[in-house]
């Protein structure tokens, strides 16, 4: 029987890996019995995000709590979260605040594997992408994965974003060390998209 100070500091390291958020599972694996979470919301120990998602309000405020919010929803029985962002959202966390577009956070963009699946209705503004990336196109942050900023400029260029700015946000990151030359010389990519970034690779070293 663990010690309620014991519980606590293992919800703690819990939080600590996803920017202070957990799962209600979470909660309940670290020994909060699930009639408990209230009262912790109530007191203020915990903030509620969304159904079964909670924060500890101890934590400092991060800057895309959406971010982990919803790769926590993507989480299957076992607890592994599935959601990779994607797209433009994951361009958005590449690029530097000049690069981004002002204004509220568009729609989010999740990759999820072909076999995803959920009873409910998918969180508004989240707008999911079916494929089985692997591991070598996904990337971290604290609280969430992202696809690599290769895969992203990929899956960017075959989503027909239009040329111009597709073109600034891959020379920021090629300018920004992001994708390397080796990167482009092992990635299986149409050759038409290798000569272009490496087109880009050349431009970096004059």
């Amino acid at each position: 029987m663990r010690s309620s100070k014991e519980v606590s500091r293992c919800l703690h390291a819990i939080a600590e890996a996803q920017a202070g958020f957990f799962t209600a599972k979470q909660a309940q694996s670290a020994g909060f019995s699930a009639s408990s979470h209230t009262y912790h919301v109530q007191e203020g120990n915990w903030a509620r995000e969304y159904r079964g998602i909670y924060r500890l309000t101890s934590f400092p405020a991060v800057l895309r709590p959406e971010l982990v919010r919803w790769h926590l929803w993507s989480m299957d029985r076992a607890g592994r979260a599935l959601g990779v962002y994607s797209y433009s959202t994951a361009l958005d966390v590449y690029l530097t605040p000049e690069m981004r577009a002002p204004g509220p956070h568009p729609e989010l963009h999740m990759t999820v594997p072909a076999s995803f699946r959920r009873s409910g209705a998918t969180p508004e503004g989240l707008a999911l992408h079916y494929a089985d990336l692997p591991e070598s196109d996904i990337g971290a942050r604290n609280g969430y994965r992202l696809t690599t900023p290769l895969r992203t400029v990929l899956d960017l260029a075959a989503n027909a974003m239009p040329r111009e700015a597709l073109s600034k946000a891959l020379l920021q990151i090629v300018k920004r060390g992001l994708i390397t030359r080796g990167q482009v010389k092992s990635a299986r990519i149409p050759e038409v998209s290798r000569l272009q970034l490496e087109a880009l690779l050349e431009w970096k070293k004059r």
